[in-house]
């Protein structure tokens, strides 16, 4: 497993069967890079076959965000044909993350929004400190005021020329599935974003810790799965994932 410095855009640490993962771009609210995306992908690959690495946390350097989603810069430039590409690229990377052996938890603070929120939605489950904000806002780029956001004042750089544009890296899909069709489509239709007391309310987070306890509740939630067996995790994973039954237990 390569040290933290062996990578531009995320840390990774590897401490008493936790792995620690790390977005550290806080100078840009860590947002999302094609560096950031192979990074990804090369780290899920590695923890996936690690057998010291029992859970994975994936949290935001800095004390402003968790991620503020796809970075404008990457989304300005690019070209219709790479448009399309980056929102494969998004969606391959975010699924195996998801399909990764081990349990992935989401720690979020501070801002989560855009594909910084989908990022999140892939891991098994979100906590939350109490001063996270998320929401899945990208149909607000192409709203009208005073609900576009100020970045997008001069044109919504991922709106087509004909057609719509919607969450492209699995938000559609996983945010029903985590809090409902009804309550998604409402927080997709408007674009909000949400509170940590209306995200445990929905679903969408499993708890919400004080701000200043926050990397201990974490640390402390880390250590008691890093505690169980790897292979009943990997195993409780899949059945619940896949909606299998244990029938059949091991005749051991």
């Amino acid at each position: 497993m390569p040290d933290e410095d062996a990578y531009e855009t995320v840390d990774l640490r590897i401490e008493e069967r936790v792995a620690w993962l790390t977005l550290n771009r806080p100078d840009k609210l860590n947002a999302l890079t094609p560096t950031t995306m192979t990074e990804l992908r090369d780290i899920f690959t590695r923890v996936d076959d690690d057998e010291d690495v029992c859970v994975v946390v994936l949290r935001g350097a800095g004390e402003r965000a968790f991620c503020a989603g796809m970075d404008l810069a990457w989304s300005e430039k690019l070209t219709p044909r790479e448009r399309v590409e980056q929102g494969r690229l998004g969606e391959k990377t975010f699924a195996m993350m998801e399909r990764t052996s081990v349990p992935v938890i989401a720690a979020v603070h501070g801002y989560a929004v855009g594909g910084g929120l989908e990022l999140a939605l892939a891991a098994d489950f979100i906590v939350a400190s109490d001063n996270a904000k998320m929401g899945l806002v990208e149909i607000t780029l192409s709203a009208r005021p005073p609900y576009r956001p100020k970045m997008t004042e001069d044109g919504d750089p991922d709106q087509p020329e004909f057609g719509g544009s919607a969450p492209g890296w699995g938000g559609v899909k996983r945010l029903p599935e985590r809090i409902g069709k009804a309550r998604a489509k409402e927080l997709l239709f408007t674009g909000a974003r949400i509170d940590a007391d209306r995200a445990l309310r929905l679903g969408l987070v499993n708890d919400v810790y004080p701000a200043d306890e926050f990397d201990k509740r974490v640390g402390e939630l880390a250590e008691r799965i890093a505690a169980m067996n790897r292979y009943n995790l990997r195993l409780v994973k899949e059945l619940v994932t896949y909606g299998y039954d244990w029938i059949e237990p091991h005749p051991s």
